[in-house]
């Protein structure tokens, strides 16, 4: 029997104290005499399965900020150089609509604080009339797959306090007597089966011997884990705000074939694990032409662009003029391709992707596209593209209608994280 068994393996009777329903935040803070504040109640963390947008209005005002791999400090920086926070770091971006195209977890230490950062931050814009999505990148796929090979030694620290914690909280009600919320299991039991699954196949027993923890960060990022259901699974996978696509990779033919909506709705049904989930992530997330992959749209050389097959998959979008990718590192800063119908917005800003300066994208009245870097005056990044006005039969093709437009060239991009 482990130490926290002996502390906490029974219970006494059930209580309906309001102490019960409040989070060990919450309860800590008023025993000691001090008002709540901002600490949040458990239902901070529940699921969210609400539908997720995949189309949303144009703003005056839309920010796009790239790949953030696990650097706190570059991200507070991030959004003070895009005007979305102040020197205290609340929200102070008002109406504007912010992105961030994906890619928090790994290569960096800092990825929990990250995420409950981005997520107060979410809550402060729409108070305010603006908002902050957040999309999924393969990153975030990876770890909720169980592949965890590009985690820091810090960030599974970080995985271990948070879990640990996390399960203090929830043992300490048992032990006063609360009764488990509808649907949480027993911390202990869930632990358990964390580390017997951690030997179950020779990849997570590599895993857990090149980095400390592994175990337990597979279950801290596994679908239907508090994470997985609280953060990534409230996000959209693709998101249209005006003209303008946001992707984490790129939308290809078979993407907009298959339907943007189901992609998104399909992915958020996986995290959100439980009966009836997908045991698999979906076809659409794994591969080189995965949407959280693709670089078709991604290289340096725009010669080594698909710039055709973007034109075909912006026409094919209603209103559609850009789409805006991360994923592959710029190392010229934030740019455009294909005659200002792609801008790649990751920079590499981690510590851990080389470091890069920190720079968003500014995208002003649904037309004009501007880069914004620390110390240096603002660049118009691209001329707005041409507006298409698609055939009624260029929409939404029938999935499988025709199966050769998924086997889109994407030269020779490395697969790479």
């Amino acid at each position: 029997m482990g130490l926290l068994d002996y502390f906490f393996g029974s219970s006494g009777p059930a209580m309906t104290c309001s102490a019960c329903t409040s989070s060990f935040a919450q309860m800590w803070t008023a025993f000691n005499g001090r008002p709540e504040g901002d600490a949040l109640g458990d239902d901070a963390y529940r699921p969210r399965s609400q539908q997720l947008p995949t189309t949303v209005a144009a703003a005056e005002r839309v920010v796009a900020i790239g790949d953030l791999h696990g650097d706190y400090g570059k991200a507070v920086r991030a959004f003070r150089l895009a005007g979305l926070t102040d020197e205290r770091g609340k929200w102070c971006g008002g109406s504007t609509v912010a992105v961030q195209v994906g890619d928090i977890l790994d290569r960096g230490d800092h990825e929990v604080r990250i995420l409950i950062m981005l997520e107060r931050l979410a809550r402060e814009a729409e108070r305010d009339g603006g908002k902050l999505y957040l999309l999924n990148g393969n990153h975030e796929t990876m770890n909720v797959m169980g592949d965890h090979r590009y985690a820091t030694r810090g960030a599974n620290i970080e995985a271990l306090g948070f879990s640990t914690w996390r399960d203090f909280c929830a043992l300490m009600k048992r032990r006063s007597g609360c009764p488990a919320q509808e649907g949480q299991r027993d911390p202990l039991q869930e632990r358990r089966e964390a580390a017997a699954a951690a030997t179950s196949s020779t990849s997570a027993l590599y895993m857990a011997q090149q980095q400390p923890y592994n175990w337990l960060r597979s279950r801290v990022y596994q679908p239907g884990s508090e994470i997985a259901r609280r953060f990534f699974a409230a996000r959209p996978t693709v998101l249209q705000v005006g003209s303008t696509v946001f992707v984490h990779g790129g939308v290809l033919p078979a993407h907009v074939d298959y339907g943007l909506e189901r992609i998104n709705s399909e992915t958020q049904a996986w995290m959100l694990g439980g009966a009836g989930a997908p045991a698999t992530a979906p076809a659409f997330l794994r591969g080189a032409t995965a949407v959280v992959w693709a670089r078709a749209f991604s290289a340096s050389d725009e010669r080594r662009c698909d710039c055709s097959t973007l034109a075909s998959v912006l026409e094919s979008i209603p209103g559609a003029r850009r789409q805006v990718v991360g994923h592959t590192i710029q190392t010229r800063g934030i740019n455009s391709a294909c005659e200002g119908r792609v801008i790649r917005v990751d920079v590499g800003m981690s510590h851990g992707c080389g470091n890069g300066n920190v720079e968003v994208l500014e995208v002003l009245q649904d037309g004009q596209v501007r880069r914004l870097r620390e110390r240096s005056p603002s660049v118009e990044v691209a001329p707005a593209p041409p507006r298409h006005q698609p055939a009624p039969s260029q929409t939404h093709v029938a999935h499988g209608q025709d199966a050769n437009r998924a086997k889109v060239a994407v030269g020779s991009a490395s697969t790479a994280a």
